[in-house]
């Protein structure tokens, strides 16, 4: 039946019955409608009957018997022409059946590939949220979201009042990458060298302007930067390079830095516009507030134990198998493959761009989002769906952009 209904088969088989009914002693008759009524009365008489028919026609007619053997043969002909033509249909269609097992084949042992990459970073991931998740209360949003900035490449920051746990879930980061760390509190007096390493005075001989960079935050990978709002102008230019394109200007040269994530902490807001575009560069911005009153029983009871020392949670961050540690190529092969294989429905897209202009047009103060962040943040969604093992974002993945669009806390 699927090869009667096929296309080219369709047109051979019409073509046959086609000739068959030209070629008929009946086709010309003026009974023509009759026949197929005629005929079969007449299949269903016993074989001597129909023979003394076919010899009272050739008595009738002397040129009978010849048509019938044309006819016959035409008929022949087509039918041959039919099976030769369905033989070559079935042909295709099982090299076709077996190219696409094949490709399948393929295919299937590539996404099995896929599959255990992904299983093995899920892992991974379920791993530190639960490390990094002991002991702090209330800070579970916080530690996915960082993970999240970090599997997308991205950096977050982390806004609010002092003894809110900051710091300790941006430090935390460092022990579950397996990559160089650097950390720094900054001032309204630090200076470049403390983020960017001293002057080489070797090279200052040499009439160069070089830094020494090693164990400094141009060759750190994760980076921990405490009260990052208080940088001044002396710093500020050089970390806006640094943390967007990931280069960073050492004397006549421009050199690519490791940078996967920056983790930023502030106690207030920027207010100075000069602050603004390195505001700009976390992609990803959240309010730590302080715990709740219920659960500050709970936080209260881990930290009066043994369990709550310092020492305790070092070595439980030493205990961490090696195999466990996400590392740079988890990192990038994870946002390459998101970007790849996560698909954005355009319906997520119209979201997306209804909710920039209603932030933008529709409410007093205006929230500027930029083109960068909003492509971005596309980006982040696409992470984020496929660490969840998904293959499209949905609208459910949009409500990440609550930690992503806003400019001012009153605006959450």
């Amino acid at each position: 039946m699927f090869l009667a209904s096929h296309p080219l088969a369709a047109g051979v088989v019409a073509r046959a019955n086609e000739a068959r009914q030209l070629t008929h002693p009946l086709a010309s008759c003026s009974c023509a409608p009759r026949s197929r009524a005629t005929l079969s009365r007449i299949a269903k008489q016993p074989e001597s009957q129909q023979r003394g028919r076919v010899v009272r026609a050739a008595n009738y007619d002397s040129n009978f018997l010849e048509r019938e053997r044309k006819t016959n043969a035409d008929v022949n002909a087509v039918r041959d022409e039919v099976r030769a033509t369905l033989q070559r249909l079935m042909t295709g269609l099982q090299d076709q059946a077996t190219g696409a097992n094949g490709g399948a084949g393929g295919a299937g042992g590539r996404d099995a590939a896929a599959g255990a990459v992904l299983a093995r970073l899920k892992e991974k991931l379920r791993n530190a949220i639960g490390v990094m998740q002991e002991g702090l209360v209330e800070r579970d949003a916080e530690v996915r979201l960082l993970l999240l900035a970090a599997m997308a490449g991205e950096h977050i920051l982390l806004i609010g009042p002092p003894g809110t746990a900051k710091s300790e879930v941006g430090r935390r980061l460092n022990a579950l990458i397996d990559g160089t760390y650097f950390e720094r509190l900054l001032t309204r007096f630090s200076v470049p060298e403390e983020l960017f390493g001293p002057l080489s005075m070797r090279a200052l001989e040499e009439d160069q302007y070089i830094r020494q960079v090693d164990g400094y935050l141009p060759t750190a990978e994760v980076a921990f930067i405490d009260e990052i709002f208080k940088a001044n102008s002396a710093i500020l230019n050089t970390l806006l390079t640094l943390i967007n394109e990931r280069l960073f200007d050492n004397g006549n040269k421009r050199v690519p830095v490791p940078l996967i994530s920056m983790v930023g902490a502030s106690n207030e807001l920027p207010e100075s516009e000069e602050l603004d575009a390195l505001y700009d560069r976390f992609l990803v911005r959240r309010q730590v507030r302080q715990v709740s009153p219920a659960g500050v029983a709970q936080m209260l009871t881990y930290y009066s134990g043994s369990e709550g020392s310092a020492s305790a949670a070092a070595q439980r961050a030493a205990a961490i198998p090696q195999s466990m540690l996400l590392t740079r190529g988890d990192i990038d092969s994870c946002k390459a493959a998101a970007l790849r294989s996560v698909r954005v429905p355009g319906s997520v897209i119209q979201m997306v761009t209804d909710l920039r202009t209603y932030l933008q047009e529709k409410i007093e103060p205006p929230v500027y989002v930029s083109d960068r962040r909003l492509v971005k943040s596309i980006q982040l969604l696409q992470v984020a769906a496929y660490c969840n093992g998904r293959e499209s974002v949905t609208e459910y993945d949009c409500l990440l952009l609550e930690h992503v669009l806003w400019q001012r806390p009153e605006q959450l």
